[in-house]
């Protein structure tokens, strides 16, 4: 692990730990803001400069992602974790089944349910927008 990965994995943990309580979120997103940011980093003694403040609370994001328990509504943070964890994956042909088995695949995720058409659809459009900022759809692309 590098420095950097380090330091953000020690913001990660800090955040979870002060943050418990928020998790696991009812929201598609990790609620993470500057505000935590600032605070952890405060905590921990550790400074960033400012040009680098967007890399390390997208890093930290990631991290979170990976460490808090996840459901089916935190569709955005599923959709990031599938967009780095598995990016020889096609989202725009990606089957239901599919998703489903990456998503419960994740060491994080905890829900038994069985998820809607429009929670899938969420997860593979947000992972698609990570992708690309102007997707093309054809008539042809659809999903199982």
């Amino acid at each position: 692990m590098s420095q950097g990965e380090s330091r953000i994995h020690l913001i990660a943990r800090t955040i979870f730990e002060k943050y418990v309580h928020l998790f696991p979120s009812p929201y598609p997103d990790i609620p993470l803001n500057a505000n935590m940011l600032k605070e952890a980093l405060r905590d921990a003694g550790l400074e960033v400069e400012e040009d680098e403040v967007p890399n390390f609370m997208a890093g930290t994001e990631l991290k979170l992602a990976g460490m808090v328990p996840l459901n089916w509504n935190n569709y955005g943070t599923i959709a990031i974790l599938l967009f780095h964890n598995q990016p020889g994956e096609d989202p725009v042909n990606v089957s239901y089944t599919t998703i489903k088995k990456l998503v419960k695949a994740l060491p994080n995720f905890s829900d038994d349910a069985d998820p809607d058409p429009d929670t899938l659809d969420s997860i593979i459009y947000t992972w698609i927008s990570l992708i690309e900022e102007d997707p093309v759809f054809g008539d042809e692309d659809a999903w199982d």
